[in-house]
């Protein structure tokens, strides 16, 4: 009863909002960024609110009328004032390659449509109120946000390879570069300062704490064989070099074929990672840095669901992890699920709107009580603990039945709360 009525007037003031011509804030939630029906739409954001429990779609369309997303959307980021899309191409004149939208709003800011040379969009990093570095097949582009300018051309000798997924440590910006390695880039003068050689290349690049990270496979489609490579290597940040491999039974996957978001969820307080290690499968598989305990089903799909590559994050307002799933390629069935860290779905499964969405990646979406200074935002912190509140004022380990606030308290005393409802 308490949720209905909570839904209820959460419903109401929606509407009463749309009515007054609020613009409604994408808050408390998790954004499913999606590939989409290619060659029928462009790409396309959909949002799940903790605080209703429904799912909105098409939203970025929906509060920018006649604006699109670009094609095959892949990928997107967020600091404190901007959330960056990447799409491979522009959709016609309608999407760009690169489109920067309000962090809360999803109100279009500006929209990049080409790049010099024509590269398609990979990935992208924000690292301050000025700098957003954006990997396209041709090369590394620098975007200013504040005056919303692209470099003209892309960092030289960063066109040699696809780069991909982007890590900053120590003042460099490390970049995952297809069939290279490691990209290193000094973030003050934007030069290409090094090239860390990696065993048969990275598949993709991570951070945990202040540790950067690359998984290693040499496998670019199904399920790894005896004699690829499957590894975790550690970057030194400081001497730009590859720490000794730890050889994996799986690693994560490698997108080589096709390029795709594959960074595994982070779990940055216990150092584990979370990931579907191979594409089209049923399963999650769960590596504890500490101790090398490897758990290759940690959490086994509903049977009859699948992963489409690799659609899996870590909230840490929650501590859940959110996954993504499909019945197959000539299905339109897709489900959103929670699981906590011991690998139980939290709450029912939830089927989307039926439609080909091909999801591309899960962003958690700012929450209300987030700091709005781009500094903050992306300072990397770990979280010390969660608890979880009820509207009597009792505070739990676990999460109660019915309406919580989740606060989550960071190893550097600060702390954030957003309301969610088991």
């Amino acid at each position: 009863m308490m949720k209905r009525i909570f839904t209820s007037i959460c419903a109401l003031v929606c509407a009463a909002m749309a009515t007054n011509g609020v613009a409604q804030a994408y808050t408390d939630g998790v954004f499913i960024v999606n590939e989409d029906w290619f060659g029928h739409s462009s790409g396309t954001v959909n949002f799940y609110s903790y605080a209703t429990g429904g799912m909105q779609y098409r939203v970025f369309q929906k509060e920018n009328a006649g604006k699109t997303l670009g094609n095959t959307t892949q990928f997107a980021a967020q600091d404190g004032s901007n959330i960056y899309f990447c799409s491979k191409q522009n959709y016609g004149s309608t999407g760009g390659r690169l489109d920067v939208a309000d962090a809360n709003t999803l109100l279009l800011k500006h929209s990049i449509s080409t790049f010099d040379g024509g590269g398609d969009t990979r990935a992208c990093y924000p690292l301050s109120s000025t700098k957003v570095y954006v990997g396209t097949s041709s090369g590394i582009y620098v975007y200013n946000p504040t005056t919303a300018e692209m470099s003209s051309s892309p960092i030289e000798g960063t066109g040699a390879s696809e780069p991909g997924e982007m890590v900053e440590a120590n003042g460099k910006l490390f970049v995952c570069a297809q069939g290279k390695g490691v990209y290193v880039i000094d973030t003050a003068t934007d030069r290409l300062i090094s090239t860390i050689d990696v065993n048969e290349a990275a598949c993709t690049i991570f951070k945990v704490n202040e540790q950067v990270w690359v998984a290693v496979n040499s496998c670019t489609w199904g399920t790894p064989g005896a004699s690829d490579t499957e590894q975790f290597v550690e970057i030194d940040t400081e001497n730009l070099v590859a720490k000794t491999p730890i050889a994996v039974n799986m690693a994560c996957q490698n997108p080589a074929w096709g390029w795709k978001k594959t960074s595994p969820a982070v779990d940055a307080q216990n150092k584990v990672l979370y990931y579907g290690p191979a594409d089209g499968k049923n399963f999650i598989s769960k590596y504890e840095l500490e101790t090398g305990a490897f758990t290759e089903k940690f959490i086994t799909l509903p049977e009859g669901q699948y992963m489409y590559g690799h659609v899996c994050e870590l909230d840490p307002n929650t501590g859940n992890l959110i996954v993504v799933t499909f019945e197959q390629y000539g299905s339109q069935n897709y489900y959103l699920h929670f699981y906590n860290k011991n690998g139980e779905e939290v709450g029912e499964q939830i089927l989307l709107e039926s439609n080909y969405w091909f999801p591309a990646m899960v962003m958690v979406a700012p929450t209300s009580q987030s700091p709005t200074g781009i500094e903050e935002a992306t300072a990397h912190k770990s979280v010390a603990s969660v608890k979880y509140v009820n509207l009597a004022g009792v505070s739990s380990s676990e999460p109660f039945s019915g309406v919580n606030i989740v606060v989550t308290t960071y190893t550097d005393g600060t702390q954030s709360a957003v309301k969610v409802i088991k």
